[in-house]
């Protein structure tokens, strides 16, 4: 092979790896479910000001990938002075596009992120001012009946859930003088948009209903970090319900505690709840957050496997086993 062509290969390598690594830091958060904090954006601050406070901050990993992002998106004129709320768990990419969304003097920018249920959505639109927590929460249960008018999809949605699953996690610019009406329409129209009818005539081919698909995806959304995983642990809950397996997911119990402990004990799994598939068969009452569409996308189109258990382990990953005494080395392995 020619010297020049071996110089090429190895240059077209050396890109695609700065890419990819490039486009797994952008996309990977730096925490998971962490409270939003408020950031204030100056006028006449440079990009690279902005990196150096938001890495400070602990709201990104990387300043010089924020600052190589902020350039390949065109955004380096586009950041707009202002108070935000920003949360450790967004991507990179999330981060640059809410401080470039320009609002005007009389809108709120509100980042809503995947796998926030009502109560957290709740409490973070009262920090932005928009609406009380109170008033929020008591608008989903209370004034469904008009929202059920406008999105056919909601017929077979109980209403004791009070429409946990369906508020769209998103960026979102709110009127100041908002009512919680106004930002649950909103939300619940951005549903609208993003579930295409590809997505309901594959839900629909499943013999699913798009509740069962999206209480499906609120699990997926607390058990997993990537779009891979997403799908493979969509493939095992699904072939677990079909073959009348509790799904044991430690989100439905962290749903029943209020809480999100890393290591569950044995008493934890046996907090009494319809919501806890230790003890249930089957999928909970109802969504457990509002999932994002990439875990919407799982819950539809899972990857198949033959997996049938998984951890996640200390490091981060999930590790997944055939079998149940190989998930239970697994145990011994990878949970110190």
């Amino acid at each position: 092979m020619p010297v020049k062509a071996i110089i090429i290969g190895y240059l077209i390598f050396a890109v695609l790896a700065v890419f990819l690594y490039f486009n797994w830091q952008a996309m990977a958060p730096k925490a998971k479910n962490l409270e939003p904090q408020a950031f204030v954006l100056e006028n006449g601050q440079g990009v690279k000001e902005i990196a150096a406070q938001l890495k400070n901050a602990g709201l990104i990993k990387n300043d010089t990938l924020f600052k190589t992002l902020v350039f390949l998106m065109n955004a380096k004129n586009s950041f707009w002075p202002g108070k935000y709320y920003l949360s450790p768990d967004m991507d990179v990419i999330k981060v640059i596009k809410t401080l470039t969304a320009r609002q005007g003097p009389d809108e709120v920018s509100a980042t809503i992120i995947e796998g926030w249920s009502n109560k957290e959505i709740a409490a973070y639109l009262e920090k932005l001012n928009l609406v009380s927590q109170k008033d929020f929460l008591a608008a989903l249960a209370n004034d469904q009946d008009k929202f059920r008018t406008r999105y056919s999809w909601l017929d077979d949605v109980p209403k004791s859930i009070n429409l946990e699953g369906f508020l769209f996690p998103d960026t979102y610019r709110f009127y100041k003088e908002t009512t919680a009406d106004d930002i649950i329409d909103k939300m619940l129209a951005n549903f609208d948009q993003k579930i295409t009818p590809d997505i309901i005539t594959a839900i629909n081919k499943n013999h699913r209903t798009l509740f069962q698909t999206i209480t499906m995806a609120s699990l997926v959304e607390k058990e997993a970090s990537d779009d891979v995983e997403r799908r493979l642990i969509a493939d095992v809950f699904w072939r677990r319900l079909e073959n009348k397996i509790a799904l044991q997911s430690c989100a439905s119990v962290n749903y029943v505690l209020g809480e999100t402990k890393k290591r569950l004990s044995i008493a934890d799994t046996q907090t009494k709840s319809p919501y806890n598939t230790y003890l249930n068969r089957g999928l909970p009452p109802g969504p457990i957050d509002n999932p994002g569409l990439s875990s919407i996308k799982a819950a539809v189109y899972p990857l198949s496997n033959d997996y049938w258990f998984f951890l996640a382990a200390d490091n981060g990953k999930t590790i997944f086993s055939k079998t149940l005494e190989e998930h239970n080395q697994n145990k011994k392995v990878y949970l110190k």
